[in-house]
């Protein structure tokens, strides 16, 4: 794999009978609860080899969402581990940095996450944009589970956005 590429964040298994991949962007206040949600009830099925999870950050040319994307690019995909925990760590101190402007988000992400700004995450992002848009995806979070659209409501809290994961899982 070359230095120039990451793949999108995934974990578990190609074989999984179930697959759950979401849009998602880190500046995105309702993407928090679903995070958190999947987080809760989507990891431990991925870490038993039931479900495979797949995370896009969509960058997505929205002004409420631009710091997201600065801060997205500065992730290192190649290392999953590492970028998921620092995604989980942007999502739980969303409100203390979501007001920074770019330069204060580019300081942090250097400072706080010791992280570099990522041309293999440019390359990703475009990607990923290109796919959104060829899948007429609009909003952030989309979820699909095994290729069809999760119907919910990304204002709920997590612990009911959880449940409507684990319905659907369960439903497979």
């Amino acid at each position: 794999m070359s230095m120039e590429y990451a793949p999108p964040l995934s974990f578990g298994r190609d074989g999984a009978k179930k697959h759950v991949e979401v849009f998602l962007n880190t500046a995105c206040p309702y993407c928090v609860n679903f995070f958190l949600a999947a987080h809760e009830a989507v990891m431990p099925r991925v870490e038993a080899g039931e479900v495979k999870y797949t995370i896009k950050h969509y960058d997505k040319p929205k002004v409420r969402l631009l710091h997201g994307t600065i801060a997205n690019l500065f992730i290192d995909y190649n290392q999953p581990n590492e970028a998921y925990e620092i995604m989980k760590s942007l999502f739980l101190t969303q409100r203390e940095w979501a007001h920074l402007d770019s330069g204060e988000i580019e300081q942090m992400m250097e400072q706080e996450y010791g992280c570099q700004e990522q041309r293999s995450t440019m390359n990703l992002s475009l990607d990923i944009t290109k796919e959104a848009l060829e899948r007429s995806i609009s909003v952030v979070p989309t979820v699909f589970i095994n290729g069809e659209k999760l119907e919910f409501d990304s204002r709920s809290p997590s612990e009911e956005i959880g449940k409507a994961l684990v319905r659907a899982l369960d439903a497979i």
